[in-house]
């Protein structure tokens, strides 16, 4: 009984973070170029909604469960303090305006999507006050031969454009 929970936990689990492969889904470059394109518009959203500054932005590919591959891009933006919850629902009313699709299910948070990318924005006051981060990230998805030796191999850099 128990290997057969194991079996369909693991059969589950692959079956959400293999959403794509190299052979039949997006390519490494179109993967990146779209989650990079989202981020390039979020981030400067995400700052104007909360008359922020971008401290840093990067991206870089990431392992999903050691399995599958992401490409995320990764921003630390610093805002004035204020009402975190009016500030989320700003942040909120900036991105579905935009065209994404509310998504959040965390408290603290505002999670949308758009085609295949998420963008996830929270406070950070671990970081200081007034600091938020702001993720976006690609389906995970399966890569083999060439894609999958530059996905591993990435060492990430900046991101341009915010």
């Amino acid at each position: 009984m128990r290997t057969t929970v194991l079996l369909l936990a693991l059969v589950s689990l692959l079956a959400a973070c293999g959403g794509g492969s190299s052979g039949g889904g997006s390519s490494v470059d179109e993967v990146e170029s779209a989650t990079t394109e989202r981020a390039q518009e979020a981030v400067p959203l995400v700052a104007e909604a909360l008359g922020a500054d971008v401290v840093r932005a990067s991206r870089q590919w990431q392992s999903c469960m050691a399995i599958s591959w992401r490409h995320e891009a990764f921003a630390t933006l610093s805002a004035p303090g204020g009402d975190t919850t009016a500030q989320l629902d700003d942040v909120r009313s900036a991105l579905t305006g935009a065209g994404y699709d509310d998504a959040t299910q965390v408290d603290d948070h505002v999670t949308v999507t758009r085609d295949e990318t998420t963008v996830d924005v929270a406070p950070t006051p671990a970081r200081g006050e007034g600091t938020w981060t702001v993720t976006v990230r690609s389906e995970c998805a399966d890569y083999d031969g060439d894609d999958l030796e530059r996905v591993e191999d990435d060492e990430g850099g900046p991101l341009d454009g915010v």
